[in-house]
């Protein structure tokens, strides 16, 4: 390709305007459109940049849009600055839809603060993404400015180039545009369409392949690292929260540098265990490899600050309940007091719930009494009154247990993890709230080294017209109660399944296992054959357990054949095994027993579904207490246990054969 000519156009047209040669013209595309390789989904999904105003802008999720549109601009093209005015309109058309429509600055050597001037003076409306370290040009290599990337809900980008053909080529420019791809492009990934222009030739300011900042001369918090900080930590890691110091300033960061490399290139850190492309969820929290290299090279320069022209604002968080005012406010009854040290602890608190008839909740929020110690909140149920006898039986409000709630429930508003943000449920569904019915809140305290107390509180939500799908009240529990973990085994599995008699959508996952629990997986076999990875956690840890909601939720029909794994390590090498020396293991509700459970949040077709799967799941599990090795010791232990959380009494005893087994 020859780009002498059209860079002397570029030239004359760009002196007629009062600009250096040298500003544009010392970088040739050297990427033709044709020629760049595509970008990867994976590539923008973990990618969480922030605006000039230091907004985070999760672009990958595909969480409340549709569609993300991304303009590459730069502060000197005169083409780029031309453009504003239309790209105000453009955004200010599509300010109504589902569409996230972003600029992106990403010039080297520009200053963030040079940025925020830019974006003042020409009265850009819209948010400009800075890229500083050239994470998003790396993934999108733009050949020009400006360039236009339109990407759909799985960050797939289904349009790029031109914003609309005003101009021809350089130096000619029509009166009016005749076409308007990324207009086009935007209305179609809205409307569920294909995009009919997929790829222009774009006529703008040629720019510079760039890659990230990798050289530990180059990195500093200010450019580099404190964006990754505020976009994926600083929710937890500032004063008052839940993790145990604060990375808000250069002063916090830069005396862990080289523990904040080791955290993040093991990815300890951020906390996020379930393996990337088995399941697809909200609120994924992970690190690109480029990033964590970022961590490294910062480290090992010696954490420079950087030019304060960089500094980020200092961010902003909510207060006050997220989703607006709620129809009901449900309080802890007493204050709990955490200790200093010791073991975590389970708190259950029965509340109860004032309504005057049946509703549909369509949202909940938790909000922790104390961040410092509150590590997760799950959500319960109970119309039995069962909670209320248990905790009857203790003098002070509330009851205490290990990793299970220790009784039947009958249901789970949801799950509540530090940093989660809060939402409605997905596709319109709501969760029936019968009159009388209380709600439990389990609550996992982590002391924090002094003497805490916290009284955390739920805020529901009701629908003020019928819901379009109502969600099970009761989860669907997937799993085993056969455990029987010899002292020692470093390797013990369980493999248990169930085939769907009718169809289900499945909204939420909550994996379950305790102390000695290393790995779990749950896959779906489709009745053609093909088979689908609902979650994968290969380094299970019972202290980071996360509620995952799927992006899109996953519709499984009759036929579909779901299997569980689970593998324990119960030896002496395991760090997290309560027993030493290692003691036999069972099923069971206490702290040195384990489960085997995937509890899923549920949308039924028919009223009659539940019943349905509920009969195979119970088919299923007699089947495997029919055929499992188990003593009598194994079988008395399992089903008192499985009793005091499913239910007992003599019908259950009776489907399980008594403590004799068959």
């Amino acid at each position: 390709m020859n780009l002498g000519k059209p860079l002397v156009a570029l030239a004359d047209w760009m002196r007629s305007f009062g600009v250096a040669v040298a500003c544009i013209v010392v970088t040739i595309a050297l990427c033709p459109m044709a020629n760049c390789e595509e970008a990867k989904p994976d590539q923008l999904r973990f990618l969480a940049p922030l605006d000039l105003e230091g907004q985070v802008h999760r672009i990958g999720s595909g969480e409340g849009y549709q569609a993300v549109a991304l303009v590459f601009m730069t502060t000197e093209c005169p083409i780029s600055r031309e453009y504003v005015p239309e790209l105000n309109r453009l955004a200010a058309s599509v300010a109504d839809q589902p569409v996230e429509f972003l600029g992106v600055i990403s010039e080297p050597g520009l200053s963030r603060a040079a940025a925020v001037k830019f974006q003042k003076e020409f009265a850009i409306e819209f948010p400009l993404l800075f890229d500083a370290s050239g994470e998003l040009a790396q993934a999108l290599r733009p050949s020009h400015v400006p360039e236009a990337f339109v990407l759909d809900a799985d960050a797939n980008v289904v349009y790029h180039g031109r914003i609309d053909d005003r101009y021809r080529e350089l130096g000619k420019k029509r009166p009016e545009p005749t076409a308007h791809e990324l207009a086009d492009a935007m209305a179609a990934v809205v409307a569920g369409e294909p995009v009919a222009v997929a790829e222009t030739e774009n006529v703008g300011c040629p720019v510079e392949p760039r890659r990230a900042a990798i050289d530990g001369d180059s990195v500093t918090y200010n450019r580099d690292i404190a964006p990754i900080l505020h976009a994926q930590c600083v929710e937890c890691h500032r004063p008052g929260e839940i993790a145990p110091f604060s990375l808000l300033t250069y002063e916090d960061a830069a005396k862990r540098a080289a523990f904040l490399a080791e955290v993040t290139e093991t990815r300890l850190m951020p906390p996020w265990k379930a393996e990337i492309g088995h399941g697809r969820f909200l609120g994924e929290r992970r690190l690109t490899d480029r990033q964590i290299e970022l961590f490294t090279n910062w480290a090992d320069a010696g954490a420079p600050e950087g030019d304060p022209a960089d500094k980020l604002p200092v961010p902003e968080f909510a207060s006050g309940w997220r989703l607006g005012q709620p129809d009901l406010v449900l309080e802890a009854p007493d204050s709990f007091t955490v200790p200093a040290g010791g073991e975590d602890i389970f708190q259950h608190w029965v509340i109860p719930i004032d309504i005057d008839e049946d509703k549909e909740i369509v949202a909940f929020e938790f909000r922790p009494g104390n961040p410092a110690v509150v590590h997760h909140a799950i959500l319960f149920l109970d119309d039995s009154g069962r909670a209320r006898e248990k905790d009857a039986e203790t003098p002070e409000p509330g009851f205490t247990t290990f990793g299970s709630i220790g009784i039947p429930t009958s249901g789970i508003v949801g799950v509540w993890t530090p940093g989660m943000t809060p939402r409605y449920y997905s596709g319109g569904a709501g969760m029936t709230l019968k009159k009388g019915t209380d709600m439990v809140l389990q609550l996992h305290l982590h002391p924090s080294g002094k003497q805490e107390a916290d009284r955390s509180s739920v805020a529901l939500y009701f629908a003020d017209k019928p819901v379009a799908r109502k969600m099970s009240r009761s989860p669907f529990v997937v799993g085993s109660i056969l455990i029987d973990i010899p002292p020692g085994e470093p390797s013990h599995e369980i493999n248990t399944s169930v085939t769907l008699p009718a169809p289900v959508t499945l909204v939420s996952l909550l994996p379950h296992m305790h102390l000695i629990g290393k790995e779990m997986k749950l896959t779906a076999t489709l009745p053609d054959g093909q088979e689908e990875s609902l979650l994968w956690i290969k380094d299970w840890n019972f202290y980071w357990q996360d509620h995952y909601v799927y992006r899109e939720p996953v519709r499984l029909p009759a036929g579909t054949k779901l299997d569980v794994y689970c593998r324990y390590d119960n030896t002496q090498q395991n760090p997290l095994n309560p027993s030493d020396p290692p003691e036999r293991v069972f099923f069971g509700n206490g702290s040195t027993d384990e489960m085997c459970f995937g509890i899923f949040q549920v949308i039924f077709d028919e009223p009659g579904d539940q019943r349905k799967l509920q009969g195979a799941l119970m088919t299923s599990l007699l089947r495997d207490w029919r055929e499992a090795d188990l003593d009598d010791e194994a079988r008395q232990h399992i089903m008192e246990e499985a009793g005091k959380l499913f239910g007992g009494g003599r019908r259950f005893s009776s489907r399980f054969g008594g403590s004799g087994g068959d």
